[in-house]
């Protein structure tokens, strides 16, 4: 019988979890996502920057042996996908700065530029971007990623997310509103770029970027730890 949980008045079911168990990324759930390049200090993700461990993902972030800036990436894509429900991971945060950790999904054809979020839209369910500043943010992207470019993003200090413990981060995708929560108080909720009806993956990854506040080698490497990662789908007509 598949785990029910109750959010906001309606009744979800259980449709994807991992905890993480065993020495090997479970194939029939993630893939390591491509080695690319990623944003603008050169880094790009680099599958031996993935690692289970003791019951955790973990995700780690380094300069290789030419300066290079390496990190990790998991994605779910052709693998799961899923439109609509509540998505959670339980995780720790990095130390140092220079580079973050996401949980994040992509959904439907994000890179088509039509005004809408209808289509396609990433969401940033978690970024650690603004570690340096004490802070987290949730963010959604659409219309592609050159001129039309379009994003909101909320930004959310309180509570403290770099004691050292694990926290829960969570949206509740309807089809009214994306809603976000931070070890499950509500933080964030918008309907402003429309809602996609598309499924999405999911994908878990630490990258560089400038964005990060300055690289410091000294204190390199350092990782995120997931816990888990669970997803949820409403049952239709019942509420509680």
């Amino acid at each position: 019988m598949k785990e029910l949980r109750q959010i906001n008045g309606k009744q979800y079911e259980l449709t994807f979890e991992d905890q993480f168990e065993g020495t090997s990324l479970d194939p029939e759930k993630w893939a390591l996502a491509p080695e690319w390049r990623r944003q603008d200090v050169g880094g790009y993700w680099n599958d031996s920057m993935t690692e289970i461990k003791d019951g955790n993902l973990i995700l780690w972030a380094k300069l290789d042996e030419d300066g290079t800036p390496i990190s990790g990436a998991i994605r779910s894509k052709g693998i799961f996908e899923q439109a609509f429900g509540y998505f959670e991971c339980r995780l720790k945060w990095h130390k140092t700065t220079g580079f973050w950790g996401a949980f994040w999904m992509m959904c439907g054809e994000v890179t088509k530029v039509d005004g809408s979020a209808e289509s396609g839209v990433e969401i940033d369910i978690i970024e650690s971007g603004e570690r340096a500043r004490g802070g987290v943010n949730h963010a959604l992207h659409w219309d592609g990623y050159s001129d039309q470019h379009k994003q909101l993003a909320c930004y959310v200090t309180e509570p403290n997310q770099y004691d050292g413990n694990w926290h829960t981060y969570a949206l509740e995708w309807t089809q009214e509103a994306y809603i976000f929560y931070i070890d499950g108080v509500q933080t964030w909720q918008t309907d402003r770029c429309g809602i996609c009806h598309k499924p999405g993956y999911l994908k878990l990854t630490t990258e560089f970027g400038k964005w990060a506040a300055p690289i410091v080698p000294e204190e390199l490497p350092d990782c995120i730890c997931v816990d888990y990662v669970k997803v949820y789908r409403t049952i239709e007509g019942e509420t509680v």
